[in-house]
């Protein structure tokens, strides 16, 4: 799956396999759920679906954000080719209605397996089979409700059960915002097709520069080549873009 973003035709220019699960790791701030979002957005308008599962914010507010870089939502929920797995949503008091009309299913990610479980019934409900793509924002949530060893067990139940027997890629966030995440991000890294880390400029050097800019760098694929070493790359309402500095003599 060639993912057509000005950063991604750069580091990743024959994109990723169809059957990989990738984690996108980063601290909080670094730009992991923009990126997912122009993720989905430039699936979405090649004309294959996004199935997106969001635990670390409410739809509403993951729909402005796809609507912000110009994903015409309605339009895209309507013709199914951007769902939405709500799992935030259980938190609210009193709510009997769904959040939005993307939402096709609605979980409580505090038991993870129902996470996979409305995934899987959302791909084999439009059967999808080597095509589309599922977004998960963020692991973080399994990783808080599961011990170490049922965390590994969700990975790999995913990637087995979607990646590799349906030939549809996962993107899935992860924040090592703490030592705990990190870890966590270890027990997990040789088990996945592939690692993208972003962080944030350091204070001296980002307050040089006349944008906001990120670096990103690809840890692991497999399958594909990939440019090495870290990326500058800066966002806006037109998507993600590759930085390149040039050094005055």
């Amino acid at each position: 799956m060639v993912i057509s973003l000005d950063l991604f035709l750069y580091i990743l220019p024959e994109g990723i396999p169809r059957n990989s699960l990738v984690i996108l790791a980063g601290k909080g701030g670094s730009g992991k759920s923009a990126i997912v979002a122009n993720i989905a957005k430039n699936i979405v308008e090649n004309g294959e679906p996004v199935v997106y599962v969001g635990l670390d914010d409410d739809p509403v507010t993951i729909v402005e954000q796809l609507d912000s870089f110009g994903l015409k939502v309605e339009e895209a929920a309507s013709s199914r080719l951007l769902m939405l797995v709500d799992g935030f949503s259980y938190l609210i008091k009193g709510r009997r209605e769904r959040a939005h009309p993307a939402v096709v299913e609605e979980v409580d990610p505090r038991n993870p397996d129902n996470v996979a479980s409305a995934v899987l019934r959302v791909l084999e409900s439009t059967g999808l089979k080597g095509r589309g793509l599922v977004i998960i924002d963020s692991l973080n949530e399994a990783m808080i409700s599961l011990d170490p060893t049922r965390f590994i067990e969700f990975v790999k139940f995913l990637r087995a059960n979607v990646s590799k027997a349906l030939r549809v890629p996962v993107i899935a966030t992860l924040h090592t915002s703490t030592e705990g995440f990190e870890e966590y991000l270890y027990t997990i890294e040789h088990l996945v097709d592939g690692l993208i880390e972003t962080q944030n400029l350091e204070e001296g050097l980002s307050s040089q520069l006349p944008m906001q800019v990120r670096q990103v760098i690809i840890r692991k694929i497999k399958g594909v080549s990939h440019r090495h070493g870290w990326v500058l790359y800066t966002i806006d309402k037109t998507g993600v873009k590759p930085v390149i500095l040039k050094v005055e003599k």
